[in-house]
């Protein structure tokens, strides 16, 4: 529908109504309207992650009523492509509104490279979890990437599990294949497993195995994305873990899927991650590093000098050296977090299609318990059907623990086999050129402090006076 949509020429010009369809109280009409925290204006800072995306909105909207899309702080490539995308977007809703949904579908939703995503109806944008800037949403890149239906669950052991359903619309212009949009549903997990029972289950069967019968206790029925994520199932307690990796549900058939090359694992290394300190025993006391004062020392008013003047000369060092610690300190608590954690080596597996082989199949055998399955890759989709018997009694029969597929801590790559295949770096073939769009005024910024003069004066009179009393004789007090 898009495409055609496209194609027919209905495209908005910037003006007035598109400014409306981005207004937050025409959310209603034109849908749950998000936009990329992009570089629009040098004066209109993106957002940070936790600021609300409709703030920066209507931030947005207000800045164009006032100063024009055309203004020289503007990129305006990029505000005219934000704004060209709102009136078709716009337009777009316009004839979503008049198709009522199908039965499963939450809601639509379209997300373009100019920044812009419409979820409609607005209720379903309310709980939308992806992120604003579509080059950073998962199923944004995944569809651009693959010539595919992709099906994307929501993050394991979420409130709420939800499926999108999302593909690109693809333009030929002049030879050249372009990617504008990707558009796609959300479906209703209940609603959407009736529909997966009902497709694979043969009414009236009198043979032993008569497909997906909800809840049954002997055979398993899944569907798995190409990363090995659950997506659905006829089993009632697998919905709640939809979105969960497969290898932590059932890592048996997981270890068998892997070992006949329907998925392969791959492992990477990170050498600058953070962990949690390991806890160590503090049964000793160290020795003390601070210095204690004595009682002749309290009672000595020199002593008292040359502590405050140490003390201030500590602060002024500290200001120069770090002007933005103290702000920090108030302003950012998560600072202080990563302080407490410790470089460290973690692992994370990524699992994936092996091949373009479609069928699959074949049996295993754990504690005397052999188990059958098949699997199939669904056509142009990211999906793969599994049927298989159950696991005996709903446990992991081999014994073998769950397969990882999330970032832990590791000891990092045996270096004997790194050396028996060694990589080398491979310089680019040609130089990077420096584009004159680019625009780096920030780089190379310094901050500073400079400090009072009254308070350098201060503390050179209160230095003088102690070196002064240092030299007075030792039996001679300084108060009458």
């Amino acid at each position: 529908m898009f495409v055609r949509f496209l194609s027919s020429g209905i495209i908005s010009t910037p003006g007035k109504d598109v400014s409306e369809s981005l207004l937050a109280d025409k959310f209603d009409e034109y849908g749950y309207t998000f936009i990329a925290p992009r570089m629009y204006c040098r004066d209109l800072k993106p957002p940070d992650k936790e600021t609300n995306n409709t703030e920066y909105l209507m931030d947005f909207n207000n800045y164009i009523d006032i100063k024009t899309p055309n203004n020289p702080m503007c990129n305006v490539e990029l505000v005219n492509r934000l704004l060209l995308d709102a009136g078709i977007t716009s337009d777009l809703i316009k004839i979503w509104k008049q198709n009522e949904l199908q039965p499963g579908v939450i809601a639509r939703f379209v997300a373009t490279d100019g920044g812009i995503t419409r979820v409609f109806p607005k209720s379903a944008g309310l709980d939308w979890k992806e992120e604003a800037e579509t080059y950073e949403s998962s199923f944004y890149k995944r569809s651009l990437d693959n010539d595919l239906y992709i099906f994307k669950a929501t993050l394991c052991n979420e409130s709420d599990n939800d499926v999108l359903v999302s593909r690109a619309v693809s333009l030929e212009i002049k030879g050249h294949t372009l990617k504008p949009a990707v558009v796609g549903v959300k479906l209703d997990i209940y609603a959407w497993m009736e529909s997966f029972i009902n497709i694979t289950y043969r009414m009236n069967c009198k043979d032993e195995i008569c497909g997906c019968k909800k809840d049954d206790p002997y055979i398993n029925c899944v569907l798995l994305d190409d990363g090995g994520f659950l997506i659905m199932s006829n089993q009632e307690d697998y919905v709640d873990q939809i979105g969960c990796f497969f290898g932590a549900i059932d890592p048996d058939l997981m270890r068998t899927l892997v070992n006949s090359s329907l998925f392969t694992a791959k492992s990477t290394y990170d050498y600058q991650s953070v962990c949690e300190p390991k806890r160590e025993s503090k049964a000793a006391a160290g020795l003390r590093s601070i210095y204690v004062p004595t009682i002749a020392d309290i009672l000595n008013l020199g002593w008292w000098a040359t502590a405050a003047a140490w003390s201030i000369v500590q602060q002024l060092l500290v200001s120069i050296t770090f002007p933005n610690l103290l702000d920090a300190a108030e302003t950012d608590d998560k600072v202080s977090d990563a302080m407490t954690k410790e470089v460290c080596i973690t692992e994370q597996t990524q699992y994936f299609f092996e091949n373009k082989e479609s069928s699959f199949g074949g049996s295993f055998e754990c504690a005397n318990f052999t188990r059958q399955y098949l699997a199939e890759k669904v056509p142009n989709t990211n999906l793969v059907f599994i049927i298989s018997d159950r696991q005996e009694g709903n446990s992991q029969s081999c014994g073998l623990g769950k397969l990882r597929q999330d970032e832990q801590p590791s000891d990092g790559p045996d270096p004997c086999e790194i050396a028996l295949r060694p990589r080398y770096r491979k310089a680019p073939s040609v130089c990077f050129d420096k584009t004159e769009h680019e625009e780096d005024p920030d780089c190379g910024g310094v901050s500073s402090l400079i400090p009072s003069l009254w308070l350098m004066v201060v503390i050179q009179v209160v230095l003088l006076w102690v070196i002064t009393d240092s030299r007075i004789a030792p039996g001679k007090s300084l108060l009458p």
